[in-house]
This record gives structure tokens, sequence and C-alpha cells, in this order.
């Protein structure tokens, strides 16, 4: 399976195989897109297509299905409670009344999923939670077209946010983590407690943040520890808006994934920003790489490679 991750700054792509119970990197690769890139819709733009196809060329051999990744900020997502024992389409037909009281467009225009959450009691009794995804369907229809166009077949489209967590190992932590995804033009905060999404939001950063940290892109004529201490800036106050936002109490941890993730002194700083212990998100021990590929590079790699390994495993 391909994971295909379009940012802003690069294409990032890696091919993974299960192996039992485990998984192995195949391949991967990495296409920075030009500064302009950015300027227009991003899966409208003639040079991401040229881009995905230049980074396909890098990987050896071919591959024929894909998983890609849709952008929290172009979704709707909710947690619905619904009475147990409701089978898919009595589920189906209660969230479409749910979505078209929410929606801010058409039910007629949005393309919907869920998956259950797992039955529990309350003082209303027995009943089941689900969480459910709403996006306009040309959404899923520009990603569509992109990878048809290249001959891939798009086998799943994901969150992003869901994607990200299922490596980020703190599934069963019931305080709430936070989850950020540093890239080229901004960030984006993802917030979990016992594995489902709480919250999600796209923040920009004070400066712009050029370049997805790869070889060949952009930098800013700025410090190292200059950019850090702005970013970890603009990172506390979007944890304090999620925390006002949600009534959550406070976190357990903050996870870093994105290409400015290995920023030099950026989790000492975001740590003593927000009081909390910060990590770089490092490949899960489900993850080998194959001999083919060079380990010391893909561990250097692996945050930023964190969303494409991720949709990779999205389909065994």
């Amino acid at each position: 399976m391909l994971g295909v991750d379009i940012g802003y700054g690069a294409i990032k792509l890696a091919v993974m195989d299960r192996r039992r119970c485990d998984w192995c990197l195949r391949a991967y690769a990495v296409q920075c897109l030009p500064k302009s890139s950015s300027d227009i819709p991003l899966l409208d733009n003639p040079v991401v297509r040229d881009s995905l196809a230049a980074a396909l060329k890098q990987l050896p051999g071919r591959v024929n299905e894909a998983a890609v990744a849709l952008n929290c900020s172009e979704a709707i997502t909710r947690t619905t409670r619904l009475e147990a024992g409701l089978n898919d389409q009595d589920i189906e037909n209660e969230l479409a009344v749910e979505a078209d009281e929410h929606l801010p467009f058409p039910l007629s225009d949005a393309s919907m999923d869920f998956c259950r959450l797992g039955e529990n009691a309350d003082a209303q009794g027995l009943g089941q939670d689900v969480f459910w995804v709403a996006c306009r369907q040309e959404h899923l229809a520009q990603r569509v077209r992109l990878l048809t166009g290249l001959g891939l077949r798009p086998a799943a489209v994901d969150l992003d946010a869901l994607a990200l967590s299922r490596i980020a190992g703190e599934q069963s932590t019931t305080a709430p983590y936070v989850l950020l995804d540093l890239g080229a033009s901004g960030f984006r905060l993802h917030a979990f407690a016992g594995g489902r999404l709480l919250y999600s939001r796209s923040h920009q950063v004070t400066e712009p943040t050029a370049g997805d940290g790869f070889p060949g892109s952009v930098s800013q004529p700025q410090s190292d520890k200059s950019r850090a201490t702005r970013l970890a800036q603009d990172i506390r106050r979007a944890v304090q808006l999620f925390l006002i936002s949600t009534a959550c109490k406070g976190l357990a941890s903050i996870s870093m994934v994105g290409g400015l993730a290995s920023l030099p002194g950026l989790a000492a700083a975001i740590s003593e920003s927000c009081g909390r212990p910060v990590r770089l998100l490092s490949p899960p021990s489900v993850i080998r790489a194959h001999p083919r590929v060079a380990l010391a590079q893909w561990r250097a790699l692996a945050p930023q490679l964190s969303l494409a390994c991720a949709l990779a495993m999205r389909v065994g």
C-alpha cells in the first residue's frame, strides 16, 4: 500500500507491507514543492500533479493502490449517542437526520462515513457512541482525480488526525494528549483522549515558516532558536484555545510530527512554554525497514514521513 501525504511544502510517499504482526517499510520518497505552489488551491495545482509524478518515479517498482489524507479542516466530525443494537442502515438513517441539521452545505453534496465506538450505559440506559465524518463530495473527488490520473487506485481516504493517531501509540491514554503536525505554512493541533478525537484545528504561524524541513526547501533567514521560540509561543496559544474550547483541565503530553518537528530546540521551547512533556514521534516498533532502506536516513526523516506511513498502514 502507498501512503500519499500532500503538504504545502512537500509531497511524501511511503510504501508499506503487512508482515504478520509487523509492518515493513519497503520504500519512501520526498518531493519538495515550489514555494509558489501554495498560492492557489493545492490539489488543483498542476505543479502538484507533476511533483507527485516525480515522487512516484523515485520509488523502486510500481504500486497500484494508494491511501490519501483528508484534512480535518475540510471535514465535519461529531460523536453521536444512539440506541444500542442498531444495524448499519439504521445508523446511517439516524446520522443523515443529524447531519442535515449541522452541515454548512446541503446533505446531497456530502460524503459521510462512521464507526462505532462501543456500547456503554448511562442514566438513559444502554447506548452506543458513533463517530461520524462528513465532507463535501468535491474534496474526495479532487483526490480521486489526482490519484487516478497517475494510474493509482484510491483504496482509502482517511482523516489526517485519525491516521496519525494510529502510530502515536497512546490510544489507551484516558487523559487528553495533543499531537502537533508541524508543516510549511503552519501547524495542525489534534487532541485525543481514550483513542477518540476530541478536537482538531489548523493554525498559522506568527511569521511564515517556509520549507518543510527537507533538503532543498526554503528556510527563513532567522536563527533556529528564534524560530523555535516564536513557534512555541504560537503553539502555547493554540493549546490554550483547545483547553478553553473543550473545557479540558489539562494535558498528559504533547507529541510532534511534520517537517519542522526536528527543529533544534523546539521540543524544549514548547515544553517550557506549555509546561508539559514534549516528544518527537519516533517510528513505531511495529514498523520495520526493508534492508534496502537506509535505516539512519529513515529514522531522521521519520517525523516528516509519519502521515505517509500511517496512511500506508490504513489497509493491509
